[in-house]
């Protein structure tokens, strides 16, 4: 056989010596990563929902899991693979989380705080329909012109 009808053979280049081969992710990884994501996207919404809603413990479920998220995107993202680069993209988002949370369960810490005490009241009084009036109003003026009566 000449050299023009010789089939192609794979060029097998010597690896530079300074260079260390890249490694493979392995299924640990995968699952890694797949947590880290689910716990962010967690954060992600636990914080802004705990706001509107107002709760001490959706925020504080929202800052561990963003935490914990967090931790996991660091040991990912100092491995030299595909999943560094979406590790290092998905910790801005457990960053942001954390912020929003930790927002979050300040203001509702503070609102529980200041709405200790009429809660306290109410419960010791059994007049639980204080709780949705004005703090200023007298009683009269909350039961108002209502259809019902």
């Amino acid at each position: 056989m000449d050299e023009q009808n010789r089939p192609p053979q794979p060029s097998k280049l010597p690896e530079p010596p300074n260079q260390t081969p890249k490694p493979q992710p392995n299924m640990q990884d995968v699952r890694s990563l797949k947590v880290a994501q689910n716990l962010a996207l967690v954060a992600s919404l636990a914080g802004p929902v705990s706001i509107f809603i107002g709760g001490v413990f959706l925020s504080t479920v929202g800052l561990v899991c963003a935490i914990v998220g967090l931790n996991k995107l660091n040991g990912l993202a100092k491995k030299n693979d595909d999943f560094a680069l979406a590790a290092k993209r998905l910790k801005r988002v457990c960053i942001t989380a954390i912020v929003i949370c930790g927002i979050a369960l300040v203001l509702n810490a503070i609102s529980a705080y200041l709405m200790y005490p009429m809660v306290l009241e109410a419960i010791e009084s059994g007049d639980y329909g204080s709780l949705g009036s004005n703090p200023g109003a007298t009683p009269d003026a909350s039961k108002g012109s209502s259809t019902w009566g």
